[in-house]
């Protein structure tokens, strides 16, 4: 059985992000039980889930990312809190968020623009800047949304100076192949 390639345009973190996060991540898993904890070398913030691209749409997505990026200055972003999607209950996703920023919404908008004029129809969701840290909660109850704060200890500035088009391979740790690098300038 074949599985299809995935792909996704996302902000990278610098290392030493992911290195904090890691150790971060060991801390919270004592306090939440959840199944799947991301890889620290796959932690980033998603633009744009692309699913499966053609070679051509991956040709002329390439041409139209690389032109999109250098019409953006590179930006900061800071950690915020952390926060769930999903059923209260079961929450699927465990995440850290980033500051609310202008910019990054602006390159998002950008990119989604790129993205519909190769023909890619994507996620309609109000975009929610976030760091996706854990995936499946395994209970037993639910996350106390109050608790959330005391665990929200990185406040972190990081620089945004690229954009990067991601392979996803579901069938090995780390998932996610940086496949073409986009400079801001």
């Amino acid at each position: 059985m074949t599985t299809q390639t995935h792909y996704f345009i996302a902000v990278p973190l610098p290392k030493t992000l992911k290195e904090t996060f890691h150790l971060y991540m060991k801390e919270l898993k004592g306090h939440f039980p959840y199944t799947r904890w991301v890889h620290p070398e796959d932690l980033h913030i998603t633009l744009a889930f692309l699913g499966n691209l053609e070679e051509s749409q991956k040709d002329k997505l390439s041409t139209l990312l690389s032109k999109t990026a250098t019409e953006h200055q590179r930006l900061s972003l800071t950690l915020s809190d952390l926060g769930t999607f999903g059923n209260p209950q079961s929450p699927r996703i465990f995440w850290y968020g980033v500051e609310k920023s202008t910019e990054l919404n602006l390159i998002r908008k950008s990119v989604y623009d790129v993205c519909e004029m190769v023909g890619l129809q994507l996620d309609s969701r109000p975009f929610h800047p976030h760091i996706t840290i854990a995936r499946k909660w395994k209970g037993p109850g639910s996350i106390d949304p109050s608790t959330l704060p005391r665990h929200s200890s990185l406040k972190d500035t990081f620089d945004v100076n690229e954009l990067i088009l991601y392979e996803t391979h579901l069938n090995r740790l780390p998932k996610y192949e940086e496949k073409e690098i986009f400079s801001l300038v």
